[in-house]
Order: structure tokens, then sequence, then C-alpha cells
């Protein structure tokens, strides 16, 4: 069950979730921040970030003014105020985000924000979870993708992660994982099948060669594929590992990652996280001989974190097997696009393409043809 985190010397006693930013006020800030900041909260004021692009979670920014008139901010998740909650719930996504800053938060290997407070009803699953602002950063942007360097240290950051709790899920009863038999026929059924057509019609110019006959028999074969895709040693992954859920600082003249939003995470095979950025956030001109190199940066930092018994080339084919099992991402984004949003338009069509030039590159057609 899960309970409210005790960062700073935050109570246990107080068990709090929100159904609207405006219920976040002068009373409940200096009773849940005020030792935080060592001093009373005299104002707050707060403003929803995000609004109008599906989030799972409802997110805003409280600015609060301390006692002696110096100024913070914080951000908060509560639970969506949309039809997105059910959704949620029935994927666990609150509570997988919960309890990873509950129970792994302050022993993850890669830069995350920090958690101020959490808290999460077990029955209805409302919850509150205050994490520090960090204004400072820019965002990634999916648009725009990334570059060589970036591609690497999303890579490298990926394998820290995974190094960290490969093949040790069995120690967290808590966790919930990707490879389910009920998940499955979901991805398949609800998701990736009726959102083939509909991607064909509406991007069909994008499908050179064979990739048309491709992407249908990943659907085909979409629950084989990801059973095979997510087989094997396990480890905690993100789930959702792309640019636009990574914030970018710069350091020493190079940038690094602060991964954010954990509600996809669990069990799972960690070379889904990567095949999943590469094929959500990396160009075409980033495939071939980078890819690989990359790949190569990620199987190292496994090695060096201690994994064993996993070799480059098991390595490289759960790869190549999760760039079939992420295609369910573009085609349920273009399968369901509203054609007067144009930049989910512009979106869509980008995911879709880099994750075509990904399975183009590496030749997942005869992987497909090898297994089934």
């Amino acid at each position: 069950m899960l309970a409210a985190v005790q960062p700073s010397g935050l109570p246990m006693d107080r068990q709090v979730t929100l159904s609207s930013a405006s219920e976040f006020d002068v009373k409940l800030a200096n009773e849940l921040l005020s030792e935080h900041f060592g001093q009373r909260i005299s104002s707050v004021n707060t403003a929803p970030l995000g609004e109008g692009v599906g989030l799972m979670s409802a997110i805003a920014r409280a600015w609060l003014t301390l006692a002696d008139g110096s100024e913070r901010s914080v951000v908060f998740k509560y639970v969506a105020q949309t039809d997105n909650a059910s959704i949620a719930k029935g994927l666990n996504y609150y509570s997988n985000e919960l309890n990873f800053y509950r129970h792994l938060a302050n022993d993850c290997p890669i830069p995350i924000p920090r958690a101020i407070y959490a808290y999460i009803e077990p029955e209805t699953q409302e919850f509150l979870l205050i994490l520090e602002d960090i204004t400072d950063v820019p965002p990634g942007d999916q648009l725009q993708g990334c570059d060589r360097a970036l591609m690497s240290r999303a890579f490298q950051r990926a394998g820290e992660l995974h190094g960290r709790y490969w093949g040790r899920t069995e120690e967290h009863s808590w966790l919930n994982y990707h490879n389910t038999d009920e998940l499955n026929l979901f991805r398949r059924d609800v998701i990736y099948q009726p959102g083939v057509v509909p991607t064909l019609e509406r991007f069909g110019s994008l499908f050179a060669g064979n990739l048309e006959s491709t992407v249908v028999r990943i659907g085909e074969q979409f629950v084989e594929v990801f059973e095979r895709a997510m087989s094997g040693a396990q480890t905690f992954i993100h789930g959702d590992y792309r640019i636009d859920n990574m914030l970018l600082p710069e350091i020493d003249g190079q940038t690094d990652i602060i991964t954010v939003d954990w509600q996809n995470s669990g069990g799972g095979k960690g070379p889904h996280d990567i095949a999943y950025f590469s094929s959500q956030s990396c160009g075409p001109e980033l495939r071939g001989e980078a890819e690989i190199a990359e790949l190569r940066v990620y199987h190292d930092t496994l090695i060096g974190a201690g994994v064993r018994g996993y070799s480059f080339d098991e390595c490289l084919r759960d790869y190549r097997l999760n760039l079939m099992a992420t295609m369910i991402t573009p085609v349920a984004v273009c399968g369901t696009l509203d054609q007067g949003n144009e930049r989910g338009v512009e979106l869509g069509r980008t995911m879709l393409e880099r994750s075509l030039s990904a399975l183009q590159s590496m030749e997942c057609d005869q992987l497909l043809r090898e297994l089934f």
C-alpha cells in the first residue's frame, strides 16, 4: 500500500489528494511544504501546464512567496480531469509513478526531478505528487529530435538505469510488468490493428519498398512480437523514453538528460527503452553505423554496471524486436489524428517517418520472416 513519502521531514499523517489546481492554496502549501523550505509560505499562485494536449495527469506549477520575501516554485501532478483518468488508472499509470518515487527514486542512477511529496489513495488512485521545479533547463522537443551526441547520452543513461536493476525486479513486489497476456491483446486489438489502415491511407507515401507489408505483418503477429521483445531477463524501464520526456541541461559544454514522467515505468526488457527513444526521437540520418555504435555504448554500459551473460548479438536482436513492438505508438497516433491539428499531424508524420527508417535500417522485415 502506498503512503506519503517523507522527504525533508514531511509528516507521514498528511494524506492529501487534489481534484483541481485551485485547491493548492496557502493553507495546504504550508501544511506540505513549510518544513521543506524552512519557513512559512505567505502566498501561492498556480497555473495549469500542458492544457489541451491529452496528458494522462493534470499538471500545474505553483509560485510560492516565502515569509522572508523570497520566491520558489514547484510542479505538482494530480488525477487528470478528463476521460484520460480512467485510462490512466486502468493502465496503473498513477501507481507506477508514485511507486517509482517511493521505492526507487533515491537509488535511481540517472538524473530525475526530486519528489517533495507523494501520496496515492490505494482504492480510488486519487493522488498528489509534488516535484522540484527545474525552471532553468530547456525541455526536449520531439519535433526537433536529437543529434548524435544526445542519442549517445540517451543510450548511456538508459544503460545505467537498466544495469542497476537488471535481473532484480523480483525484489520489488509492487512492480507492474509490461508483458502480460491481457495488455498484449489490448495493444493488438484495440490500438495497433485498428490504426493500420488509417495510417496507410494518410501517410502512404512514407511506406517505401516492403514497409507496408512489414507494418501490417507486425500487427498480425503483434502479441508474439511483443512477447519475444520483452522476454528474458527483466529490469526496470521507463516505458515512455523519448525526448519530450527529458530536460536537457548543459554541463561543461555537453548536454545531459534529466528524465521525467515515470507513469509508464515498470518491469520489462531494457532495449525497449532505447528502441523507443531511437524510433521516436532520432532521424534517418542517425541510422546505420551510428545506430550500431550507440547500441554498443548501451551494451557496454550494461556490462560496466555488472550485467553478465548478455551478449551484444542478443542485445541487437532484442533491439530489433523492440523496434517492431514500438511501432504501436506511431500507428496509434497516426491512426487517430485530428487532421485539423497541424502540430499533431506534423508530430505523427515525424514519428512515423523515424520509426519506419529504423525498421528499414535494422532489416526488421527479415527478422520477422525468420521468427514467424
